[in-house]
């Protein structure tokens, strides 16, 4: 392994120009001689290595020639922005009701209309995308580069939000309305990332030598011309595709462009061929037009970060790494994250190939009364649930790693992708059983590898000043070892979304006489896995608390939850009736805990004894009835999450039943990272040094009239 690693980096600097081909091969090996130094550095070495051999000749920040690996940003001001964009999606939808609502209340029916429901549903979510892209701006700001500066935000904001824009055409699994948004989107994303980089370096628009526009206006006049040149190259598919020559395509296109009626070859279905869907894409301008004002208020929010994020993204990502530098890990904490980590594994593997396989039998058989899609949507988020808990847990067991989140996300993608193959492919029985818990293992090792070695310091000085240190003590909450800030930012934004989001499992049920033909392990690994959130929330939270909690307080912290979650998840129902039973109640253990989680893991400000105490049993106490908005809240961004994971199982939305545990994950996911930011106390609301006191001016003693002065 050290020859090959050694084999690559002479490769890797034969790549360089000859003056300084030498001495960059004699510092690679230095670093690399270093790495492999240190406990468990083969593989890190080689790793190491590797990412310079496929890497161009770039240099960092310093100077210094790194590989991709060394030369990656940080991924959460993209992923910031990306799950804003998503949520602005539920946004969307969201107004989108409230329109329908004010317009039937107006006496008019919105789905008789389409520019007006279009419009009001566009200024709402623009309102929307215009307060969220500042706030997020200014506290997220992605990496500038050398090329564009301060106006790196603006040009790569329109690239990340296109994948959120993408959605809906997956979710349709209509190739046709895929292609079209990928035409329209070509034109848009660079489109608007021209004019947010014009807006953000005060570019002004000339029109024989008189200024048109500039800053604001410049945008507001480029915006709309974008997004409707996007819409009208969104229409090309349709014009090439036309059975009814060119003129038919453009007739076509038009309606769809001006939400006309289409044309014959979308409604008249000949014999031995299927109909054709038809998009109006007009409307599909203004939906570009937010997610334009998303990102040019992104980019304009950049160049005005607040005092306290100063800080470029790569720099605070760079500083947040460096300076938290466990000492060793804790290792209740990693047992748990990898205990949960496994369990998750089996459950989702158990989920696929028996509970899955056994709901088409159950439908036939049992009575019914409320349709079978319930029971098809209850294992479909048992499926989804067990890989939200394990992703969540190898983020908690690799949170003093340095790419644990990149590993968390590997582990996510690739179990999601595994999972619709299998449900695609009809894995069944022992023999798929044993198939999928081999996928499983095997992803589950890649992501390990991912996460790499642990967080390093710079010095070890910034290091000292930064850790959080927690005795090794007997009792609960003296964790053994330091924690690093770093790490207890991954465990509490783990912890809020496993918390808040596993019980909400056990809001999925059928009617009571329904219930004797269900499969045996069904109800089990419901409440199982809710268990398994709550366990995964608790534990690392009491292990890595910053003050010491007594045994009982422990104790209670992890055993209540449990218990509210066993006993609602395991009570008999009755199967002479249409009722669902008492499981849902569980769901209102879920959200307290979080709060909790985040009472024991945040620094609280200094405030009269008791007082902080209170404050968070308000907090407690509050989040109860919260748990009822969160799923009012997941019911709205239910229509996105969960219809992209049908699509890639190749299923749709049953008729039947209602998603939460997705739309609750990707708000909680938002909850979280907010909690996780604000961990050490809210930004620029800490003490900060007052300036060095002025000397006291020097007073030099009188000299007598006659007296020598020395020198």
């Amino acid at each position: 392994m050290s020859a090959l690693a050694r084999w690559c980096l002479d490769m890797a600097a034969r790549r360089w120009p000859a003056g300084i081909r030498d001495e960059m091969a004699r510092e690679w090996h230095a670093e690399l001689a270093a790495i492999e130094a240190e406990p468990g550095g083969r593989r890190r070495a080689l790793g190491y290595a590797l990412s310079l051999l496929t890497s161009p000749p770039l240099r960092d920040r310093t100077g210094a020639p790194r590989g991709w690996a060394e030369t990656t940003g940080p991924l959460a001001p993209a992923g910031a922005l990306l799950l804003t964009a998503l949520l602005t999606i539920a946004a969307g939808q969201l107004a989108g009701s409230l329109t329908s609502l004010l317009f039937s209340a107006a006496g008019f029916e919105s789905y008789a209309m389409t520019w007006l429901p279009a419009v009001a549903e566009g200024l709402l979510t623009g309102a929307w995308c215009l307060l969220a892209g500042w706030w997020l701006g200014r506290r997220l700001p992605l990496e500038p580069t050398a090329r564009l500066g301060a106006a790196t935000s603006a040009a790569f904001a329109p690239l990340l939000i296109a994948v959120a824009v993408l959605i809906p055409a997956f979710v349709d699994q209509d190739l046709f309305y895929l292609v079209s948004l990928l035409i329209g989107l070509l034109v848009w994303v660079p489109g608007v990332a021209v004019l947010g980089v014009a807006v953000v370096r005060g570019r002004r628009l000339t029109l024989f030598g008189v200024v048109v526009a500039r800053g604001r206006r410049l945008a507001l006049l480029g915006l709309p011309l974008i997004s409707a040149a996007a819409a009208a190259a969104a229409t090309l598919p349709m014009v090439v595709s036309s059975r009814d020559s060119l003129s038919g395509g453009l007739r076509a296109a038009a309606a769809s462009l001006l939400a006309g009626s289409p044309t014959a070859e979308y409604t008249v279905i000949e014999d031995g061929l299927s109909s054709r869907a038809f998009y109006y894409l007009g409307p599909w301008a203004i939906t570009l037009m937010a997610f334009g004002i998303l990102a040019l208020a992104f980019g304009a929010a950049a160049l005005r970060p607040l005092p306290g994020q100063a800080l470029t993204a790569a720099a605070a990502a760079s500083t947040a790494e460096t300076e938290a530098s466990p000492a060793r890990r804790t290792p209740v904490v990693v047992a748990v994250g990898a205990s949960c980590v496994a369990l998750a594994v089996i459950a989702w593997a158990y989920t696929v190939t028996i509970l899955s396989p056994a709901m088409p039998g159950v439908s036939a058989t049992a009575p019914m009364p409320g349709g079978d899609g319930e029971i098809y949507l209850w294992v479909a988020e048992l499926r989804w649930g067990a890989i939200l808990l394990a992703a969540l847990a190898m983020l908690v067991a690799t949170a003093d790693r340095r790419r644990a989140l990149a590993a968390s996300l590997v582990l996510a993608a690739a179990l999601v992708v595994a999972n619709g193959v299998l449900v695609r492919a009809g894995a069944a029985g022992a023999g798929g059983l044993q198939l999928t818990l081999l996928i499983g293992g095997i992803i589950v090792i890649v992501a390990w590898l991912v996460a790499r070695g642990p967080i390093e310091s710079s010095s070890q000085a910034g290091a000292a000043d930064q850790v959080v240190a927690v005795p090794g003590m007997d009792g609960p909450g003296g964790g053994a070892g330091s924690v690093g800030r770093m790490a207890r930012r991954r465990v509490v934004a783990a912890g809020v979304v496993a918390a808040a989001c596993a019980p909400l499992l056990l809001t999925q049920g059928t009617p009571g006489v329904n219930h004797p033909f269900l499969p045996a392990g069904l109800t089990l690994t419901t409440t199982g896995l809710a268990v398994l959130g709550v366990l995964l929330a608790a534990v690392p939270a009491v292990a890595l608390s910053r003050r010491r909690v007594p045994v009982w307080a422990a104790v209670a912290l992890v055993v209540v939850p449990v218990v509210v979650v066993v006993a609602a998840g395991l009570a008999p129902v009755p199967v002479d009736t249409e009722d669902t039973g008492y499981a849902s109640f569980g769901a209102l253990a879920g959200l307290p805990l979080a709060v909790l989680v985040v009472a024991l893991l945040r620094r609280h400000r200094e405030r009269r004894r008791g007082r902080t105490a209170a404050v968070w049993v308000l907090l407690v106490l509050a989040a109860l009835p919260g748990t009822v908005l969160l799923l009012v809240a997941s019911l709205f961004l239910g229509q996105i999450v969960p219809n992209l994971l049908f699509a890639t199982e190749g299923r749709g939305y049953p008729a039947d039943g209602l998603s939460i545990v997705p739309g609750a994950a990707l708000l909680m996911a938002a909850v979280a990272a907010l909690a996780a930011a604000r961990l050490d106390g809210m930004p620029g609301r800490g003490h900060r040094p007052g300036p060095w006191p002025a000397p006291d001016p020097v007073r030099p003693d009188p000299v007598r009239p006659g007296e020598a002065v020395p020198g």
